[in-house]
C-alpha cells in the first residue's frame, strides 16, 4: 500500500471518529412515537358538550364534527366564533370550527325519553344523534308551521331567524328507519358521485351519468359526445344526498 493511500485512510478514520464523538452515543435510529418519543399534543375540542352536532360528509377517518349550538360565549378553544344567524343581534354565537375525532362528546341537555313511534311522516333535514346505540336516535330539524309542530310533537323549539316564526320538533325517535324524505331528491333515491358543501343541512348535487334522469329532475343535461346518450341532473338539493347506488368496490 502506498504512503498516499495510507494517509487518506488515516484521515477518513479520524473524520469518522469525530462524527461518532459529536453524536454522543452513536445511535442514529429514527425514533417513532411507539419507541418512547412523545407524540404532539392534540388540540382541545372547540366545545365542552353539544346538542346539535354535525358530521361532515367527507369520508375520512377520524371524521370531522362541528357543533351548531347557539351559545352566549364560545369555548376558549374555538377559533372561529361567529354571531348566530338572525335578522337582529340576539347575543348568541356559534362556533364554526371543524374537529377531527372518533367521539364528538356528550350532549349538554339529555334528550327527552325517546319514542318508538315516529313523530313525523317524512323529513328532509334528518339528524342522527351521536349516541352509539342501535337502533339509533333520530331528530327531524325541518321547520314547521307552529300548528303542525305542536300537533305532532311533544316538544317544539323556535327555529333560527325572526320571531315569531316556524318551529322545529325536538322529539327524539328511536328506530332503524327515520322515514322518507318530504321533497324527493332530483336524482332519485341514490347517488354514487355526490358533491356537498359543509352547511347544515348540506346543499348537494349528483354527477352520476345515467340513461334517463329521474322524474323530479328539472335541469337534465346530456353528457357531451356520449353514445349511447347519457345524462346528468344539474339540480341542487338541500339535504343528504342519499345512499350510494353501487357498492364502493364496484365504483
Amino acid at each position: 500500500m502506498s504512503n498516499t493511500t495510507m494517509a487518506i485512510s488515516t484521515i477518513l478514520l479520524f473524520l469518522l471518529a469525530g462524527l461518532v464523538a459529536a453524536h454522543g452515543d452513536g445511535d442514529t435510529m429514527i425514533r417513532l412515537p411507539s419507541d418512547g418519543a412523545e407524540a404532539p399534543p392534540r388540540p382541545p375540542k372547540p366545545w365542552d358538550c353539544c346538542d346539535n352536532i354535525e358530521m361532515s360528509p367527507l369520508e375520512i377517518f377520524p371524521p370531522l364534527y362541528r357543533c351548531n349550538d347557539e351559545v352566549k360565549q364560545c369555548s376558549a378553544a374555538c377559533k372561529e366564533c361567529v354571531e348566530a344567524p338572525g335578522d337582529f343581534p340576539r347575543g348568541a354565537f356559534v362556533c364554526r370550527d371543524w374537529y377531527s375525532t372518533v367521539d364528538p362528546g356528550h350532549m349538554c341537555t339529555a334528550p327527552d325519553q325517546p319514542t318508538t313511534k315516529r313523530p313525523w311522516k317524512c323529513c328532509d333535514s334528518i339528524v342522527q344523534l351521536p349516541q352509539r346505540i342501535f337502533p339509533p336516535f333520530w331528530r327531524c330539524d325541518d321547520e314547521l308551521e307552529p300548528g303542525k309542530c305542536t300537533a305532532a310533537c311533544k316538544s317544539c323549539r323556535e327555529a333560527p331567524g325572526p320571531f315569531p316564526g316556524p318551529l322545529i320538533c325536538e322529539d327524539v325517535y328511536w328506530g332503524a328507519d327515520p322515514g322518507p324524505l318530504c321533497t324527493p331528491r332530483p336524482w332519485g333515491k341514490c347517488c354514487d358521485k355526490a358533491f356537498c358543501n359543509k352547511m347544515n343541512p348540506p346543499t348537494c348535487r349528483c354527477m352520476d351519468e345515467v340513461n334517463k334522469c329521474a322524474a323530479a329532475c328539472k335541469d337534465c343535461q346530456r353528457v357531451e359526445s356520449s353514445e349511447p346518450p347519457r345524462y346528468v341532473c344539474k339540480d341542487r338539493f338541500t339535504g343528504q344526498p342519499g345512499p350510494m347506488c353501487k357498492p364502493r368496490a364496484e365504483n
